[in-house]
Parts: structure tokens; C-alpha cells; sequence
């Protein structure tokens, strides 16, 4: 052992980046800088040799990593961010040759012996088990706004971390004024370590709620263990808005107009003149209505022409419209008004349309074109006798 310790450092200073160059057999160790372990665990003479070493290093747990004779090296990264590399040279039955490099200012501080029966007491103390269980539950919301008459689906994902199993377990769930809880349960299956479950139910918001903001308290999650202890642990709390219900209303709007412009800059008709009015309906509400029914109502002395006056529409969807046109014809002079209804459910609105109607242009100056004619028709022969003198 002597003569191995009196080589061993001279081997580590053959190179500048060279910490470790030699051999350890199987149970053996090297401490770098009072702080990076390194120990042979077992060496593997199948097909391909290979060592498993036991690397530990400050603030860091122990790994196990299994190195093959001859291939690449293996980088480890100690807390500091400083990379130490290994490099197996030779496998034997029961020692490893292999090379450590690292900072060149990076020495070897100790070699010692790993005493199995302490080695399997660590081994057993890492894997024995306390029994205790660990439940996480976190718990989210399908939405975060609703109105009387929805529905919010709440989800609970719950992970058992610990290494025993959870019995007994229950929900104790807050309620918000207004709502009704739908396919919920208190009480939960038993779950074994490591186990993850996802747990829903339906909040159901009636026409009681009162619209505004809540926060719902924590869920409280309880549960008992192996042994009989009771243990408890709570979600994060949620928002949930209850905004106003949505009337759902259909609402008209009409408008009536000239189709075509009229002969008249100041919007008169000439009696027994044809006139053409153009009807428009508008949903501007947000449901869709029933049954439409139009009725008109004309002076006594307007007619109609062409066209439908009273039409009836089965229905009017939001944001759509009707039209129709109809044209007209007055026989007396006078102001007159053309009053249109549209009738849907209970409810109706009206619009109407004034104009005037005057007497046609000939029929006016009649008389004055029966005396003009005569008179045109002498000064037309004067004219032509004044002709045949002249020549």
C-alpha cells in the first residue's frame, strides 16, 4: 500500500491538466480537493469491460455511472461548474486503470478504502421508505366568466409524492352564492405513492346569483396515513366572474323611402303619376323573430299599383333585413301620408312617409291653352299671307 501511495502522486503530476493517472481496484477511492469522491464500485469483464464508479461532490448527491474500457471520456460537473474527465484505460477482475484531468492547479488530497458493510447501510438508509404520504392538488377552471345558466367545469389534478399511501382522503369544497355543485364527491379512493389523479366536477350558476367578481377559497384536501396520522394540504384560490345575463331580444327597425327620385325637386307628385316606395325592415336585436306581419295604410285616394303592401315574413335573423317595393299612384291634390306597421311576437314599430300631390302641368293651365292655340293658329296665317305680298 505504501509503494501504491508513493506512486500514485508521482503519476499525477505526468501532465499539467493530469490529476489522477493510475489504478484502483474494486472497494478503493480518491478524494480531489477535499471535496470530489470518486470510487470503484465493480468491474465487469464480459463481452465489453466496463467499471461503475460512485462520483460525489459537495452540495451535489452521489451518482453511479458505468465507464467502458477504451471509450470516450466522461465529463462530470461539480457545483461550482468546474468538469472533471474520466478516462477508463484498463479493466482487470478486480481493479481499473483510469486517468482524472481537471484544472492544473487540482490535486489528489487522500485515498481510502470503502468499507462495504458501511456502504450498504448508506445503500439501505437511501432506499428505505418512511411510509408517510404527500398529496399535491392544484385546481383549475374551464373559464373564468359565466352568466345565470352556465356552467363552469373545475378540475383537481392530485399527486401523491410521497412514499406511502394516502387513505381517508376528502374534498372540502367552498360554495359561491347562486351556484349549485353538480357530479361532485367529498370522499376519494385510497392513493398509492406516486400516484396522479384527476377529480372534476360542474358548477352550475343559476338565475339567483348576483353578477360580480368571487374568489373561491381554497379547496381543503385531508387524508390520513399508514399509520393512522391525519395530514391536510389546500389548492391555490380561483377567480370566477358572474357577469349579467344576456337578454336574448329581437328588435326591429323600418324605414320608408322614394325608390326612385321624383319629377320634383321639392318631392310633390304629380297626380295620376306612378311612384315607386321602397320598404326596408332591419333585425338590429340579437335573437332572431317569429312571425312578421306589415300593414299599410294609404289615404282613400292612393292606390296601389304593383307590388305586395302588406307582405309576411316567417322570420328575421339578427343583423338581417327585409325589402320590398310597391308602387303608387294619388288621384287628389293635397299632403298625404303612407303610415307602414311591422308587427312581430308582442311588440311593433312604425315609420311613415309624407308627400305632396298637385295637379298634373297641362290640366292646370287648360284654359290658357285653349286660348293661346287660336291665337297661335291666326298669327301662324298672318304670317304666311305677309309672305305672299312680300313677293
Amino acid at each position: 500500500m505504501a509503494l501504491f501511495m508513493l506512486m500514485s502522486p508521482m503519476a499525477a503530476v505526468a501532465s499539467d491538466d493530469c490529476i489522477f493517472d493510475s489504478k484502483l481496484a474494486v472497494g478503493e477511492g480518491i478524494k480531489i480537493e477535499q471535496s470530489v469522491r470518486i470510487e470503484v464500485v465493480e468491474t465487469n469483464r464480459d463481452l465489453i469491460s466496463s467499471a461503475k464508479f460512485c462520483i460525489s461532490s459537495y452540495q451535489l448527491p452521489a451518482r453511479t455511472s458505468t465507464l467502458y474500457e477504451g471509450d470516450v471520456p466522461f465529463t462530470y460537473t461539480t457545483y461550482s461548474g468546474t468538469k472533471l474527465s474520466l478516462e477508463v484505460t484498463t479493466i482487470s477482475v478486480d481493479s481499473v486503470h483510469f486517468k482524472v484531468t481537471g484544472p492544473t492547479n487540482w490535486r489528489v488530497t487522500e485515498y481510502y478504502s470503502v468499507d462495504p458493510a458501511e456502504d450498504e447501510a448508506e445503500t439501505e438508509a437511501e432506499t428505505a421508505t418512511t411510509g408517510v404520504p404527500e398529496l399535491e392538488i392544484t385546481r383549475s377552471f374551464d373559464r373564468t366568466a359565466v352568466s345565470a345558466g352556465q356552467m363552469v367545469e373545475v378540475t383537481f389534478m392530485i399527486k401523491n409524492t410521497g412514499d406511502g399511501a394516502a387513505t381517508d382522503v376528502r374534498l372540502d369544497e367552498s360554495t359561491i352564492t347562486g351556484t349549485y355543485k353538480e357530479n361532485y364527491k367529498s370522499t376519494l379512493e385510497d392513493m398509492a405513492a406516486g400516484e396522479t389523479r384527476r377529480v372534476s366536477y360542474d358548477i352550475m350558476v343559476t338565475g339567483d346569483a348576483e353578477p360580480g367578481t368571487y374568489e373561491l377559497s381554497s379547496t381543503i384536501l385531508n387524508y390520513k396515513g399508514e399509520s393512522g396520522d391525519s395530514y391536510s394540504t389546500e389548492s391555490t384560490s380561483n377567480t370566477l366572474e358572474i357577469i349579467p345575463e344576456t337578454v336574448q331580444v329581437p328588435e326591429l327597425e323600418v324605414s320608408i323611402e322614394f325608390s326612385e327620385p321624383i319629377e320634383s325637386a321639392d318631392g310633390v307628385v304629380a297626380c295620376g303619376d306612378r311612384f315607386p316606395v321602397a320598404v326596408r325592415i332591419a333585425n338590429v336585436g340579437n335573437a332572431t323573430t317569429g312571425r312578421v306581419n306589415v300593414k299599410s295604410d294609404l289615404p282613400d285616394d292612393v292606390r296601389v299599383v304593383s307590388g305586395e303592401s302588406e307582405p309576411i315574413f316567417d322570420s328575421i335573423e339578427p343583423g338581417e333585413g327585409e325589402e320590398y317595393e310597391i308602387t303608387l299612384i294619388a288621384y287628389e291634390p293635397g299632403k298625404h301620408a303612407i303610415d307602414v306597421v311591422v308587427m312581430w311576437a308582442d311588440s311593433e314599430t312604425d315609420v311613415s312617409l309624407d308627400f305632396w300631390a298637385e295637379e298634373p302641368g297641362l290640366k292646370e293651365y287648360y284654359l290658357q291653352i285653349m286660348v293661346a292655340v287660336p291665337m297661335a293658329l291666326a298669327l301662324l296665317g298672318i304670317i304666311k299671307r305677309h309672305r305672299a305680298y312680300s313677293y
